[in-house]
């Protein structure tokens, strides 16, 4: 049978409140945890993104670009590169976005949603 909807009941006894402040860092170094080997994976994550962010980047000047100039045999068609692009580009954003609601720095700016 499933015991997961069961609620898990600690011995209190002895003094609460330091029981309390007992529970409170270790779920608190839990939590503290989690987020550094969140960050630590997305940061990693991150990284490689920026190699292939920068493989797939072009090696011509942008003279050479708009003149149409410089290699281009052995390239995928430009507007595949263009959503390929595109998507590693929002790739990178959402990654950012999680390693830092990993660290905790999102928020942190404006404590109330309504006083922006």
């Amino acid at each position: 049978m499933n015991d997961s909807g069961k609620i898990l009941v600690k011995d209190w006894s002895g003094d609460r409140q330091e029981n309390l402040t007992h529970e409170r860092e270790r779920i608190n170094a839990r939590l503290r945890h989690f987020r550094g080997v969140a960050a630590a994976v997305m940061s990693d994550a991150i990284g490689i993104w920026e190699e292939i962010w920068e493989l797939l980047q072009d090696s011509r000047s942008c003279k050479e670009i708009l003149e149409g100039r410089g290699p281009s045999s052995g390239r995928m068609p430009e507007d595949e590169r263009s959503l390929l692009m595109e998507k590693l580009h929002l790739l990178g954003i959402h990654m950012e976005y999680a390693r830092r609601l990993c660290e905790g720095s999102i928020g942190s700016e404006c404590q109330d949603e309504g006083e922006v």
